[in-house]
């Protein structure tokens, strides 16, 4: 037996398309039995998405992504958290700080990308965002006034390391991250772990407090989810999973939700459940 579960998913109030009663709806007619929101730096999608998950019947759980910054591989690493209290003292308060920081980069990026001859200005990047900003928001602006034709096309050209509109991300390093979370109550997971190095970097993310690793991942292959599944029972991490779906007009609007057999649900609950 297994159940569809969806842990790492966006809605309006970062990069996503939908709104949180959207995802619901979305998630309902996927079959999903567990939908966790896990948008960037914000919990502001919290009251929509209790209110659609109770007149839905679905459970739904808040969650967060953490982006990271740092030398190497740490500027790839991405925490999610589950489980965590929002109230907790001082977390909204580093929220806040990171989704500033996400705004100055925005514009940063805005400023190279009018050096480039690019017509893009910063209001026309905020004002397709609810709340947390990030490089979606200008790669839409630029979709909108036709310089190119989606995001994967905006983050080729322009956005990605290496191209001529990127700015470094100014997150915190993976183990503030970490801490953040955990300070709060919370689990902090790795999120897709083939974009965060080799094993002896992601062993430093263990040290530095990990506990679990987004082990069902739907870019993963079957040897990535091998893999990373025998990484995380070895250290005796977590193994959490979802799509990172983010919605129409983004390349990432999959059906919603990954298997989970009965065994590892009811891991995962159970450790859902200490954190309440």
């Amino acid at each position: 037996m297994s159940r569809r579960l969806e842990l790492h998913c966006h809605s309006i109030y970062s990069d996503g398309t939908l709104s949180p009663a959207e995802l619901v709806a979305r998630a309902v007619k996927s079959a999903v039995e567990l939908l966790v929101l896990t948008d960037h730096d914000t919990v502001s999608g919290a009251a929509e998405l209790f209110a659609a998950g109770s007149r839905a019947g679905l459970d739904v759980r808040l969650g967060i992504e953490i982006n990271c910054a740092g030398a190497g591989a740490a500027d790839r690493v991405h925490v999610l958290g589950y489980g965590f209290k929002p109230g907790a003292p001082g977390f909204a308060g580093r929220l806040a700080e990171f989704r500033e920081r996400r705004t100055v980069r925005a514009k940063l990026i805005v400023e190279k990308l009018r050096g480039l001859g690019v017509a893009i200005d910063f209001e026309a990047v905020s004002a397709g965002a609810h709340e947390t900003l990030g490089r979606p928001h200008v790669a839409d602006a630029l979709r909108r006034q036709g310089v190119v034709k989606t995001r994967k096309e905006a983050f080729e050209r322009f956005l990605m390391k290496g191209k001529p509109g990127y700015v470094d991300s100014m997150g915190p390093s993976p183990a503030e991250a970490i801490s953040l979370i955990r300070d709060a109550g919370g689990v902090a997971c790795l999120a897709h772990p083939q974009t965060a190095g080799k094993e002896s970097e992601l062993d430093e993310l263990f040290r530095a407090g990990l506990q679990g690793v987004e082990v069902r991942y739907s870019g993963h292959t079957p040897s990535q989810v091998r893999a990373y599944g025998d990484w995380a029972l070895s250290r005796g991490l977590l193994a959490c999973g979802g799509t990172d779906f983010h919605g129409p007009r983004t390349g990432r609007d999959a059906r919603l939700g990954v298997e989970y057999e009965d065994g590892a649900y009811a891991v995962l609950m159970e450790r859902f459940e200490r954190c309440s």
